[in-house]
């Protein structure tokens, strides 16, 4: 009776494995070319606050850098961590079909 209840939520589980797979290689190969524009963004934007910093500008323009420059750095990893939890769900979901 318990495999009889399981079989059709294993069928409805396949297209999402595939969309699900689908979806984390897109992303991927997304978070790996942008990775390097943000990085490089990120080295524009603080040295851009040091040279502020050295030349007296405002303290608020020194800040907004700063913080722009620590977003582009960060981004990439949120975006890993965010696609790692993506293939949690995936294994997840095929454990759940194979078992």
């Amino acid at each position: 009776m318990k495999k009889l209840l399981k079989l059709p939520l294993r069928i409805a589980t396949l297209p999402l494995i595939a969309i699900l797979l689908v979806f984390q290689l897109i992303s991927s190969v997304i978070v790996g070319l942008t990775s390097i524009v943000t990085n490089l963004l990120a080295t524009v934007f603080l040295i851009g606050s040091v040279a502020g910093w050295i030349a007296n500008a405002s303290n608020g323009m020194i800040f907004q850098t700063a913080g722009l420059g620590l977003f582009f750095a960060f981004a990439p990893h949120i975006a890993g961590w965010l696609l790692e939890k993506v293939t949690d769900l995936t294994l997840g979901l095929l454990d759940f079909l194979l078992a």
